[in-house]
């Protein structure tokens, strides 16, 4: 096989390619190019000319190009840029250059349709090949299917006759399959060659692949591949399959399941409200454990995001007991937010008066912290003002987390004028332990020290003034982050500002 790295060494290129990659040649044309055809298209600067070009090109020019590239079709089929250059070519010469072309690639259509270059071949001459030419290419195909749909890039071209092909081009491959359809559907490739079967193919096609999928259902929803096959029946198939997967399912594990979850998830999305029902039920007698686990708080998301008002009511009504601990928790403080984000004001209120009551803890907390940033960024303006109002005193001691910060950044964003005055008070007034400011310690971090530039670019000016004589008393320390060096140039910029 040719490569297009011997072009790219220098001593080893003609001087006309040298010259046109070095922009030493002015206003170069097809026609130019003569022998250095394949040259140029091996080449990655020079297949993008022969590309552009060919666009444009009148019939003189394709037809020199199609004289030069005789007799090497096929390795620049194999190049990573002349296979590039062949399918331009497909598209743009007239008919009998398009089956000169093509007729050099027939002879080799299985070693093409298994090469990452040469299956972008493959699949551009059955878009554009004669009808007498894509019968000779689909038989090697349908002789070789269950070689190609295990294939990285062969799986690409057989996905690609289901999808473009004619239900006569896809019966042959579907009649390959269907001794092999649960191992295919657990294979990397191969799955996505079923998935195909089941978007594209006729009902009568599918549906002794549909029997085999029912058959070993727990297998495939508790696999990295499995599940996206059973997930294309959910959203492809009839009403009926839809039903005998969801009776079979075993609800509980596969929620908390890595892969099943996923299954789970696109039954709440695609079944009808019957066949949900039993679904939701075992959910909300699990929703505790499931609101805590990496998999299952997925599922809970998904019932709040899209469920009915009454489910949302009995998941709120049960996170209460540990709500808590629920704010703090990896998975569980996801859950809240998705509460924050999609219940009825009175459904969230009991919530967000614990999140007030507990915000000491929460804002100095990793996961805590984006509760309170949810509710100061689409909370009520009364939540938002009472959160305000509750960054003072011992609690500005925490200027130096990330966590405190991100909280007064968007404060800083959605406050109200009075709101960002309040806290550049707070952050400029000398604490009770230290006498200094809060804002030294902010800016001794480099997230910190991008809030204090915010605070200058959003104060009025009697408190950016305030900001500035605050940061006067800053150590400036030349440091590998550079946070401080950062500050006093934008303090320096307020300072030119203000002058002027």
């Amino acid at each position: 096989m040719a490569s297009s790295s011997s072009s790219n060494r220098p001593g080893q290129r003609s001087k006309l390619l040298n010259d046109y990659r070095n922009k030493r040649i002015a206003n170069l044309q097809l026609i130019d190019l003569g022998k250095h055809v394949v040259e140029f298209a091996l080449d990655p600067q020079g297949s993008r000319f022969i590309e552009q070009k060919l666009e444009h090109a009148n019939p003189t020019e394709t037809a020199q190009l199609v004289d030069e590239l005789r007799g090497h079709v096929l390795t620049l089929a194999l190049d990573k840029c002349g296979c590039h250059v062949i399918e331009t070519a497909l598209k743009s010469v007239d008919k009998a250059s398009q089956i000169e072309i093509i007729n050099e690639l027939l002879a080799q259509v299985l070693l093409l349709s298994l090469h990452k270059c040469g299956s972008w071949a493959i699949r551009c001459v059955l878009d554009h090949c004669m009808e007498q030419q894509k019968r000779h290419v689909l038989e090697q195909l349908h002789g070789n299917v269950l070689s190609l749909v295990t294939d990285q890039y062969g799986s690409f071209v057989i996905r690609h006759v289901i999808e473009h092909g004619l239900p006569e081009d896809r019966e042959p491959i579907v009649r390959s399959l269907q001794e092999n359809i649960a191992s295919l559907s657990l294979h990397e490739y191969g799955s996505r060659v079923i998935d195909h079967v089941l978007e594209h193919c006729t009902e009568q096609q599918k549906r002794p692949v549909l029997e085999q999928l029912h058959a070993n259902l727990f297998t495939l929803v508790t696999d990295q591949y499995g599940c996206y096959v059973i997930e294309r029946v959910l959203e492809h198939g009839r009403p009926e399959d839809r039903e005998r997967i969801v009776r079979s399912l075993q609800i509980a594990s596969l929620s908390f399941h890595e892969y099943g979850n996923r299954v789970i998830r696109r039954v709440l999305e695609h079944c009808t409200e019957p066949q949900k029902r039993p679904v939701l039920e075992q959910l909300h007698d699990n929703v505790r454990s499931l609101v805590t686990n990496k998999h299952g708080n997925h599922v809970i998301r998904d019932v709040i995001e899209h469920g009915l008002p009454e489910d949302r009511e009995l998941i709120v009504r049960n996170l209460h007991e540990n709500i808590n601990s629920l704010f703090r928790h990896e998975y569980g403080n996801w859950v809240i937010r998705c509460v924050l984000e999609h219940c009825t004001e009175q459904q969230k209120r009991p919530m967000l008066e614990q999140l007030h009551a507990n915000l000491f803890t929460l804002v100095t907390d990793k996961h805590g912290t984006f509760l309170i940033q949810l509710v100061i960024e689409h909370g009520l303006p009364e939540d938002r003002e009472r959160i305000v109002r509750s960054l003072q005193g011992d609690i500005m001691q925490n200027t130096h987390l990330h966590s405190f910060c991100g909280i007064i950044e968007k404060c800083l964003i959605f406050g109200t004028m009075e709101q960002k005055n309040a806290l550049i008070d707070q952050v400029c007034a000398p604490d009770n332990r230290s006498g200094k400011p809060p804002l030294l310690k902010m800016m001794k971090k480099p997230f910190g020290n991008k809030v204090v530039q915010n605070m200058l670019n959003v104060a009025d000016s009697a408190h950016r003034q305030k900001l500035m004589l605050a940061t006067k008393t800053a150590p400036i320390k030349n440091t590998a982050n550079r946070s401080s060096e950062s500050l006093t140039h934008t303090v320096q910029a307020q300072q030119r500002g203000s002058a002027e």
